[in-house]
């Protein structure tokens, strides 16, 4: 054993073993050195990014200020894709006559990236306002329960009111409805006459104050001229979906009643059959320009998103093909499947 021990080793195991130490030693110096920039560059993002937050609050109590929506000022550099092809094919429809004007939002609703086409363009909401009639009447409920419940008696059509182009279920006159199935009506048929009602029972200065806790420019309610970019009237969706703004009872009404919308010509029509969809179309304009809008939140498996088109037009009747187009176009980009005709909606 002595001898063994004493025994020479050749020179070159030495080498050999040095020469793989070292190896060893720079390899793990390299994976270090990765690591460490790895962190660096994790960390820069984060710090520019708490400088591109921007927090909506309520400031009306003392001690607390609720949080109603986080705002990410960038848009999503993983959304160009998506934004490139969106706005290919906005200026196609222009291009062949269909439109004079559309805008998208869209965002996933679970990590808050979003992008946008033509967002500075504003247009008048039309009927999706009446999400924020909604909104506020729920918002009155919360205070006096009992409102849901109230009845309102239809006398008939008032003079005045807009006609509508899609309305299947129109209210009868010389019927008495509750308040929640005026707000039904309100959203799931975007009745117009329906809607008269419940305005006249708003609280006017509470819906004003809503569109101003949410970052938007107080409404003049009697200005028939009132106008609304995509992110801006996205906002409605985005706080009944995060129920920041109201109770998440009154919050999951309201998604429930935008669930049923009657209305599947437009974004629903860009989609696989059957998926889930809370939704709200708007039509307005005049004799010589139609708009068509529609604000949806697509539950798509477990990755929802919210899509806000708005478009301008001279036939309301060909609008409802572009909000289908480009439902599809996001949905497509967004899952990675492409839709046939058998797939979709249409």
């Amino acid at each position: 054993m002595k001898r063994l021990l004493l025994r020479k080793i050749p020179f070159y195991f030495f080498a050999i073993a040095t020469g793989l130490l070292l190896l060893i030693i720079y390899h793990l110096n390299s994976i270090g050195s990765d690591a460490r920039l790895e962190i660096q560059h994790a960390m820069i993002p984060a710090q520019n990014n708490s400088e591109k937050i921007e927090q909506i609050r309520l400031k009306e109590y003392q001690f607390t200020k609720p949080l109603l929506l986080t705002e990410v000022r960038s848009e999503s550099g993983n959304l160009k894709d998506i934004k490139r092809a969106l706005d290919f094919e906005i200026n196609t429809q222009k291009s062949n006559g269909t439109i004079t004007d559309a805008s998208v939002y869209l965002r996933r609703l679970n990590s808050g990236e979003w992008t946008s086409v033509n967002s500075s363009s504003e247009y008048a909401p039309g009927s999706v306002i009446k999400i924020a009639a909604m909104i506020t009447y729920l918002k009155m409920c919360e205070g006096k329960p009992d409102l849901l419940n109230r009845e309102f008696l239809f006398q008939g059509k008032v003079k005045g009111t807009p006609n509508q182009t899609f309305n299947d279920d129109p209210l009868v006159a010389g019927r008495r409805y509750t308040a929640k199935d005026l707000l039904y009506r309100v959203i799931v048929n975007s009745d117009n006459d329906a809607t008269l009602i419940i305005n006249e029972s708003l609280d006017l200065n509470l819906f004003r104050k809503f569109f101003t806790d949410i970052g938007i420019a107080e409404p003049n309610v009697r200005d028939r001229n009132f106008k609304m970019d995509v992110i801006n009237l996205s906002k409605f969706m985005r706080i009944l979906f995060n129920s920041t703004y109201l109770s998440s009872e009154h919050s999951e009404f309201a998604l429930t009643l935008l669930s049923k919308s009657t209305f599947t010509k437009g974004i629903v029509d860009g989609l696989p059959k059957g998926i889930k969809i809370a939704h709200k179309f708007g039509e307005t304009g005049t004799a010589n320009e139609a708009q068509l809008h529609e604000t949806a939140i697509v539950y798509y498996d477990d990755q929802p998103y919210l899509i806000t088109i708005m478009t301008k037009g001279k036939e309301v009747h060909r609008l409802p093909e572009v909000l289908s187009d480009l439902s599809r176009i996001a949905y497509e980009n967004l899952s990675g499947k492409k839709l046939s005709l058998l797939q979709s909606g249409k």
